[in-house]
């Protein structure tokens, strides 16, 4: 199995690095292949700010656990996913969040699992029959396999 981080998760992490997502995420106790695409460093310096704020941490504190936590995470350019891939990401996105549809294609071009923490991206996309989408619920049932 390999996942796809998405960028709520990251935050998430960096957030409370002692919460389950933290742990899962920036102490390898999810022992499989992670990929995310190169928008995450977009989304996750756009919200920079705000991260340090309610992590309630210094920032060269919070950059260091990004810098740990991205060492875990393989990094896959976006223009390397097939436009077959990207077609049906936009459709399945377009009326959730286009912001996600890197993230959708990358899932599908690896086969993977989208690992999310936005319950209106998780939802709209198992209404569309997109199974390949997990929250930190479906990802601990899954290890526990």
């Amino acid at each position: 199995m390999t996942i796809i981080v998405d960028t709520n998760i990251l935050i998430s992490a960096l957030l409370n690095p002692n919460s389950s997502i933290g742990e899962m995420l920036m102490r390898g106790l999810v022992n499989v292949p992670k990929y995310s695409c190169y928008f995450l460093f977009v989304e996750v310096f756009d919200k920079k700010e705000k991260i340090i704020k309610y992590a309630r941490m210094e920032e060269a504190k919070v950059l260091e656990l990004l810098l740990l936590t991205l060492k875990k995470i393989q990094f896959f350019n976006e223009n390397q996913i097939s436009a077959a891939n990207k077609q049906q990401a936009r459709q399945l996105t377009e009326d959730i969040d286009v912001k996600d549809v890197s993230f959708v294609a990358l899932a599908i071009e690896l086969n993977a699992k989208l690992w999310t923490g936005d319950k209106k991206l998780y939802k709209g996309l198992k209404v569309k029959g997109f199974d390949d989408v997990v929250n930190l619920s479906d990802l601990r049932e899954i290890m526990k396999k």
